[in-house]
């Protein structure tokens, strides 16, 4: 029987009251049911409108929703479940067995590798720029010695690449703003205000930024010089889950040749972030 695809998943909030909270994760992670389907829970995000975000009605929604749900129709062995967090909570219940796959458009990175298991097939172009207001004259990192550059996690891969750049420059070293749960509307005041001097985004993000935020309807952001970072996205396992891995690459391998995977990123995204930007 064909399994049916929900579009609209029930929220898990991370700041209901604790006994709600406890009651929710006793038990979380793979399990098999009676009827021999394996119950795989993922961990995605709640905050990073269009790839995986809370709608006005109170829906997960977006691009990693979407791609996920096709993929589970691949594969009948079996059963996803959603949980939605921040950021910086993902890895936290990856590594405490509270979720089985992080989903939230993780490059890769030696700290991360080190730790966790990387799905073999990629499935988000994550190309990025760094972004300063438009009437500022920086164009690469050599003008902004001393400033504060948003990044993005903790453990992302565009701050690794900032700290090579302090490393790799005396003298020259930027202030790394690492903004785990910070809301986009936080890192635009930030920006607008002077208290950031850039940010680093995607072309995606920086459109977006000048459609929702602009004050007078014209860009207040632009990206400037050679991108800053050129990977691709993963999902993210516990060391060892080879079998639960091998299943998703083959589905998402699939979802690749027959277009669906193209298809998700133009409805969610505007463009194939498939395939660069």
């Amino acid at each position: 029987m064909k399994k049916k695809i929900l579009f609209r998943r029930k929220i898990v909030s991370l700041i209901m009251a604790t006994s709600m909270v406890s009651a929710l994760f006793t038990g979380c992670g793979s399990k098999e049911e009676s009827n021999g389907v394996t119950k795989i829970v993922i961990g995605s995000g709640n905050a990073y409108n269009p790839y995986c975000y809370i709608d006005e009605s109170g829906a997960a929604v977006g691009y990693e929703y979407d791609v996920l749900a096709a993929i589970d129709e691949l594969l009948p062995q079996y059963e996803f479940e959603y949980q939605s967090m921040s950021f910086d909570q993902i890895l936290l219940s990856l590594d405490s067995g509270k979720i089985d796959i992080a989903a939230h458009q993780y490059e890769y990175t030696e700290e991360r590798a080190e730790k966790y298991l990387f799905s073999s097939e990629s499935y988000t172009s994550y190309i990025t720029y760094l972004s300063v207001l438009v009437d500022d004259d920086a164009t690469s990192l050599e003008d902004l010695a001393g400033e504060r550059i948003r990044a993005g996690g903790a453990t992302s891969a565009t701050t690794q690449i900032l700290k090579n750049w302090n490393e790799a420059h005396p003298g020259q070293e930027v202030v790394i703003v690492n903004s785990d749960s910070s809301t986009d509307e936080e890192a635009v005041a930030a920006l607008k205000n002077g208290v950031d001097r850039a940010t680093v985004l995607k072309k995606s993000d920086l459109a977006k930024y000048n459609e929702n935020y602009s004050d007078d309807g014209t860009d207040w952001i632009k990206a400037v010089g050679d991108p800053i970072n050129n990977s691709q996205t993963y999902y993210l396992y516990k060391q060892g889950n080879d079998e639960l891995k091998e299943a998703i690459d083959g589905a998402l391998k699939t979802l690749k040749e027959n277009g669906t995977l193209s298809e998700l990123a133009i409805k969610w995204v505007g463009y194939d972030v498939t395939e660069g930007e």
